[in-house]
């Protein structure tokens, strides 16, 4: 009897526990397969094939893929694109495996930081249902997986309705982040303890007369702390300090958009200004990975970069600001495996 007994104790929580356990595999399951990389079936990838060139003359192939912004700009013969296969990009296994260990814990609060986050993708599978399905979308955006240290240099260019080049800036950005980083790389103590999230500088290279100007950015993990602002100009050789302020007016009533949408980040204001909407996921025509040393451009005036293009499933995700802005709305088309920004519209 006792042996019957025990023998249906065991099974009574055999029974009990694998269906949670199938729940929680699968649960883990649908967490990972947002990092891979979604196949394109004959539906959407119809006559769009790698080498295919579309222009003028055959821009309706790529009418349900293109935003409407940029397919009238193909119509208008203003550039043309070529295409290139779908870029396989995954992020690091220690990114997921972060993900997958901080899942449970990680919330959203009030619009200024998330709650327990620790590294990886902090919201993986998006409810389209959730009203702040938006929100979860901005924060992916924001901590999507980075290196912990970057270095690039820059070329600013502008270019008249001639095509000609009137105005060249070059210079040097340095990225470091110091918190909530994955793997093998060591979080900045220090910064930790003090909430910093990343410091950013700037160099001006050329032309001459703004050589060795130098602006660091001090950005924070929680909103409530406005961004830190060091400025040094190497004409008197003093160093300012302020806070950024993104929407602050420049020289002839132009606002300083530019420091909100600056690459690598594309977008490093304040989340919280800012009303998100998740607009769904599709399967796009956007800028692909360029693979290449020196970007070419051309198509009208030539403003356009010569990149190639790919089918990829984005993420759609809009921004509109709560307060005075010079854009109204912005749409982000987020690369679906790696949160990568491929594409914004203003």
């Amino acid at each position: 009897m006792q042996h019957q007994f025990l023998r249906g104790m065991v099974l009574g929580s055999i029974l009990a526990v694998t269906p949670m356990a199938i729940a929680e595999a699968a649960s883990l399951e649908a967490v990972r397969s947002t990092f891979s990389l979604a196949p394109l079936d004959q539906h959407h990838q119809g006559q769009i094939t790698p080498g295919v060139t579309l222009n003028q003359r055959n821009w309706q192939l790529a009418e349900q893929v293109l935003p409407v912004e940029i397919l009238r700009l193909l119509q208008a013969g203003d550039f043309t694109m070529t295409v290139q296969a779908t870029t396989h990009l995954p992020v690091r296994e220690a990114y997921v495996t972060a993900t997958v260990a901080n899942l449970p814990a990680v919330a959203l609060d009030g619009g200024y930081k998330i709650h327990h986050y620790q590294g990886g993708r902090p919201f993986p599978v998006i409810d389209p249902n959730d009203p702040r399905a938006g929100e979860q979308v901005a924060w992916n955006f924001r901590y999507r997986d980075m290196p912990n240290t970057m270095e690039m240099r820059g070329t600013m260019q502008g270019v008249n309705n001639a095509g000609t080049i009137n105005r060249s800036n070059i210079g040097r950005m340095r990225v470091r982040h110091g918190m909530d980083r994955v793997g093998q790389e060591a979080n900045d103590t220090q910064w930790q303890a003090r909430g910093i999230r990343i410091k950013a500088s700037f160099e001006s290279i050329a032309p001459s007369d703004q050589e060795g100007f130098m602006r660091i950015m001090t950005l924070y993990d929680d909103e409530n702390v406005p961004y830190d602002d060091l400025s040094y100009s190497p004409q008197n050789r003093r160093t300012r300090k302020g806070y950024v302020n993104l929407m602050t007016r420049m020289g002839g009533g132009r606002y300083d958009v530019l420091s909100e949408e600056q690459p690598p980040f594309f977008f490093i204001g304040y989340l919280h200004e800012y009303n998100w909407a998740y607009k769904g996921e599709q399967v796009m025509l956007v800028p692909g990975f360029f693979q290449g040393n020196q970007l070419v451009f051309g198509g009208k005036n030539n403003w356009y970069p010569a990149t190639p293009w790919e089918l990829r499933r984005v993420v759609i995700l809009e921004a509109t600001p709560k307060g005075a802005h010079p854009y109204s709305k912005r749409t982000f088309y987020l690369d679906a495996q790696t949160y990568t920004p491929l594409c914004v519209l203003s």
